[in-house]
């Protein structure tokens, strides 16, 4: 299929060709052009969004985990549990974030092909008017087919401007509902860096401070040592 920038361009173009003929078709093109749109910048918005869901589901969920998994070493403090639970708060968050962009990359992609099957059916609406305008306009050279070539004119440019109105109105309803779900998942995304505890949880870091005291428990790591040394070990008694 034909990229979509082509083909609004291929239609525009029949259908302004075939408004010299028949001026009336004007209003037509006058209504296509309000659906001409940056569908090449979608594609390229589609595929930044797919990335950052996948390095928000699969890249930085690995560093956390690496992180974890390193914390199982010599870590015997209680923050450690703390920590822990920041982690698993951290990697929920993180899908659920990664979950928004994927939301935005398949609306995106619906709006692309919404516009591109748009442009598809004015494309080959142009297309055949132009046919019949020529046919029409051929007509009317004939003296015996000139009133009936003028009034089949009249009704081909009122029609073509009803179905251009139709199409470009279902666009735009579809567009509507569109916009109104992207603004909600961009809502739910930019409240994810507007979070700031409060209450209970609010932390003054100004008067903040760490505590250095020992843990009411300390428990020695455990370490594989040597066995001890024998002068005459019993394998070799």
């Amino acid at each position: 299929m034909l990229p979509v920038a082509l083909l609004s361009k291929l239609a525009l173009g029949a259908l302004r060709t075939a408004a010299t003929s028949a001026p009336g078709l004007i209003t037509g093109v006058t209504i296509a052009t309000t659906a001409v749109a940056n569908v090449l910048g979608m594609g390229e918005a589609k595929t930044n969004w797919n990335a950052l869901a996948k390095v928000l589901e699969v890249e930085i969920p690995g560093i956390v985990g690496n992180a974890v998994f390193l914390s199982r070493g010599d870590w015997i403090a209680e923050d450690r549990e703390g920590f822990l639970h920041a982690a698993s708060l951290f990697g929920g968050d993180l899908q659920k974030l990664s979950g928004i962009c994927s939301n935005l990359e398949s609306q995106v992609d619906q709006v692309r092909d919404a516009y591109a099957v748009y442009w598809l059916e004015i494309g080959a609406l142009a297309a055949t008017i132009l046919g019949y305008v020529v046919a029409c306009q051929a007509m009317k050279l004939t003296p015996y087919t000139r009133v009936q070539a003028e009034m089949w004119l009249n009704r081909l440019v009122a029609l073509t401007n009803w179905m251009i109105g139709q199409k470009t109105k279902i666009l735009m309803g579809f567009l509507a509902l569109a916009g109104s779900t992207l603004a909600t998942s961009s809502q739910s995304l930019g409240q994810l860096f507007t979070i700031k505890p409060t209450g209970d949880v609010k932390v003054d870091f100004q008067r903040a401070t760490i505590s250095t005291a020992p843990p009411p428990q300390w428990l020695a790591p455990k370490r594989d040592a040597p066995a001890p040394y024998e002068e005459n070990p019993p394998s070799q008694r």
